[in-house]
């Protein structure tokens, strides 16, 4: 049995990690922290979890806890994960790891000293369109992948005010909804490092943070990606979508296809997928914390580790250096 805290009891602990944590095997969650007890104390009701407490600190010395996740605000991700860490407990912390390189550099030092794993909630990894994608490149089907097209685009949610607050989020939808389109491309690519950045961001609705972003990265091995998030953008449904273009052919997510190219013919291929967005959407946060829990076990590594936290961080805060200056960043 697997021993878990969850910290932040906001909508993502709401609808997604304490329904699908509650009804997995072998998982047990002991107590449930939020700074606002009264909303803890009603998800505690419903999910039958026995502690309730305002912070982790309190919640520490409770026996049988192998792992803390965190959902708080993102201005509270580097020092909850901390907390856990220098008490020996693994980490599951929701995107992005931190609102700095500087902090998810401390998450991943301390880590290392104590010996702990740490996963940063990469969901769309352990969505089955991306796998595909992922797959049939890794088997070279559309042959060395040169160019690369990926977005996100949607809705600022409107229970999360909190994100438009730099001091609380660490920047806008870049570090919302950009970082998980950068960890999409970096994951299925092998590319390599990212050699520089050219990025420009938008405040069509906001003040603080940015609300729409479009960058280019360039990697050393001469390939390119365009990344573009917005919550601005209106359109008549969300968009979230990556294209891949190789020497042989080219692969879509969502919905998942392959376009390959057999002497004089072009042949398109796809894997129909008829459940819903919102089918589609937990099943990858059932996947992936089903992978995490299996990783405190001991049955299979840690993935979206610090390490890789660290590199898709430098990326971001090259993109905002370069909306800034506005130039052309070279990542060290």
């Amino acid at each position: 049995m697997v021993g878990i805290i969850i910290v932040g009891a906001g909508n993502i602990a709401r609808s997604v990690h304490l329904p699908i944590l509650s009804a997995m095997p072998g998982v047990k969650i002991i107590a449930i922290c939020d700074r606002q007890i009264a909303k803890a104390r009603i998800l505690a009701e419903k999910y039958k979890v026995q502690y309730v407490f305002r912070t982790l600190e309190e919640a520490l010395h409770l026996q049988g806890v192998d792992a803390v996740l965190v959902t708080t605000s993102t201005d509270a991700h580097a020092s909850v994960a901390k907390a856990a860490i220098a008490a020996g407990k693994h980490v599951f912390v929701e995107r992005p790891a931190a609102r700095t390189l500087e902090e998810v550099m401390e998450i991943r030092t301390l880590s290392q000293e104590h010996g702990v794993g740490v996963m940063v909630g990469m969901n769309h990894r352990f969505r089955t369109d991306v796998v595909n994608m992922k797959n049939a490149i890794d088997r070279g089907e559309i042959g060395p992948v040169f160019y690369v097209k990926a977005g996100w685009v949607k809705q600022r949610s409107t229970d999360a005010r909190w994100m438009a607050n730099a001091e609380k989020s660490g920047g806008g939808v870049v570090v919302d909804l950009g970082i998980a389109v950068i960890d999409m491309i970096l994951h299925v690519m092998d590319f390599g490092r990212v050699r520089s950045v050219t990025g420009s961001v938008f405040h069509q609705a906001t003040k603080s943070v940015e609300d729409g972003a479009v960058a280019i990265l360039n990697f050393e091995n001469g390939a390119v990606a365009t990344v573009e998030t917005s919550w601005s953008i209106i359109r008549a449904e969300d968009l979230y979508y990556c294209n891949a273009f190789g020497k042989r052919g080219s692969a879509y997510i969502n919905p998942y296809r392959l376009v390959r190219r057999t002497g004089n013919t072009i042949q398109s291929s796809s894997t129909p997928d008829r459940r819903s967005q919102l089918e589609i959407y937990m099943k990858s946060y059932t996947t992936e914390l089903k992978h995490f829990i299996n990783a405190v076990k001991g049955v299979v590594p840690m993935v979206s580790t610090a390490d890789e936290a660290i590199e898709r961080m430098r990326i971001v805060e090259a993109i905002y250096a370069s909306a800034e200056h506005q130039r052309e960043i070279v990542i060290p």
